[in-house]
């Protein structure tokens, strides 16, 4: 279904580059249909060194091209684009936006109601295949158009999930912010095990072992991470003294208040773009 498929990338972020490159690989798209479209040249050519794909600086024309177009630029610059797009919109033609806080009505509103939407959510995980995409669609969206949207994700996610709109942002604040938290975590405590007297290497070895542990230990327990974290601190001990300090630089706290204000940038975004 997709191999028959011309795509158009319009902006070339990270993420414009990491869904290139998952369909470059997954090869359901042959390279020379895939194009992306930047303003800056100099980008257009860091990606033409990286992928086999096609570039250009027009994007009227890379929508024009292609089968499916996928927008790929910042939410703050949505409303240009598709103004800039909107003389040439053709129905039935498939859009994907992956832009976060920017809700459907955003879209339809500037495109009309008879072209098919699908608002994607991807976690980014860059140089592996792993998380789970969220999608949303409005109403002129088939089962057809869903199918597609489906395998071209799947080239960059182990999961695929069709969500109401109104979970979307939750899904996605929540898994963009933990994945950066999990981030922030492991540079500290990789760090943490040099200044104990661990080799680089080996603290940056442990610090990864022991997060993928947890996590899976987690998923194989019938009982919460908070009673797992009960467990192993044994009065007196040493692991309870460090949950301690945890305890009262309020770690736990800052946690749950970073996808708090996750969540309310990407409201903000959305009616920032609205007004």
């Amino acid at each position: 279904m997709l191999d028959e498929k011309r795509v158009a990338l319009i902006g070339a972020g990270v993420m414009a580059e990491t869904i290139a490159a998952g369909l470059v690989r997954s090869k359901l798209v042959s390279p020379g249909n895939i194009t992306v479209s930047h303003y800056r040249p100099e980008r257009l050519t860091e990606i033409r060194a990286a992928l086999p794909v096609q570039t250009t600086t027009d994007n009227r024309l890379a929508y024009d091209e292609s089968d499916i177009a996928l927008l790929c630029v910042r939410p703050q610059a949505m409303a240009s684009l598709l103004s800039e797009l909107d003389s040439q919109v053709i129905p039935q033609k498939l859009l994907i936006s992956i832009a976060a806080g920017l809700p459907i009505r955003f879209y339809d509103a500037r495109l009309g109601s008879r072209v098919p939407f699908v608002r994607a959510m991807p976690t980014f995980f860059g140089r592996i295949k792993a998380g789970t995409t969220g999608l949303s669609l409005n109403a002129e969206t088939t089962a057809e158009h869903l199918a597609l949207a489906s395998q071209l994700f799947a080239t960059i996610s182990e999961n695929v999930v069709v969500l109401p709109e109104h979970e979307i942002d939750a899904f996605t604040t929540f898994g963009s912010t933990t994945t950066a938290t999990i981030y922030l975590l492991l540079d500290a405590l990789i760090t943490a095990g040099s200044l104990v007297g661990l080799r680089h290497q080996a603290s940056h070895t442990r610090a990864i072992e022991q997060v993928i542990a947890a996590a899976r230990n987690v998923e194989a327990s019938d009982i919460s991470p908070a009673q797992l974290l009960e467990e192993i601190c044994t009065p007196g001990g040493v692991t309870v003294e460090g949950v301690k300090v945890l305890e009262e630089r309020a770690a736990r706290g800052a946690a749950i208040d970073a996808i708090l204000a996750a969540m309310e940038r990407a409201r903000t975004l959305a009616k920032e773009a609205e007004a």
